[in-house]
């Protein structure tokens, strides 16, 4: 063997083997830590999506951050491409019916694959919804939707 492969060797032995690994920090279980100090975690509420008109699968989420709500579209969620393709919450458990009084239009969709969010407008009551849906608006076609609990 050459004298760079048996180095380069070497590296990569020390580099999977011996490097020092740092620990975590100790997690604190006494009395004394408070809830100021902790960073609550998102709310989530998650559905999988049911296909309509076009193919369409994945998980959707309603997450709480720092008192504000998202739509979260998980890392498999997947549909077709559309023109005017919106998301919504929608009033009716199977969405059949778009007028402006029985949805929430939250935007085009951001793209037709993986993880995307859209903010929720302050002061929505979530509990009014009972699905989110992928509609295209140009068609009149539901692509998708996933039941909220």
């Amino acid at each position: 063997m050459s004298k760079h492969l048996l180095t380069l060797l070497g590296i990569l032995t020390f580099a999977i083997a011996g490097c020092p690994r740092s620990n975590p920090p100790p997690v604190r279980t006494d009395a004394s830590a408070s809830p100021a100090n902790t960073v609550p975690s998102p709310s989530l509420s998650g559905a999988s999506f049911v296909s309509v008109d076009e193919p369409t699968k994945g998980t959707a989420s309603i997450v709480t951050e720092n008192g504000q709500s998202f739509l979260v579209l998980d890392e498999a969620f997947s549909t077709k491409e559309g023109p005017d393709v919106l998301v919504l919450l929608h009033k009716e458990a199977v969405p059949k019916s778009y007028t402006e009084s029985n949805y929430l239009n939250l935007g085009k969709l951001q793209k037709i694959s993986g993880t995307q969010r859209y903010a929720i407008p302050a002061g929505t009551n979530v509990k009014d919804f009972r699905t989110v849906s992928l509609w295209c608006r140009k068609f009149k076609v539901t692509f998708g939707y996933a039941p909220l609990p």
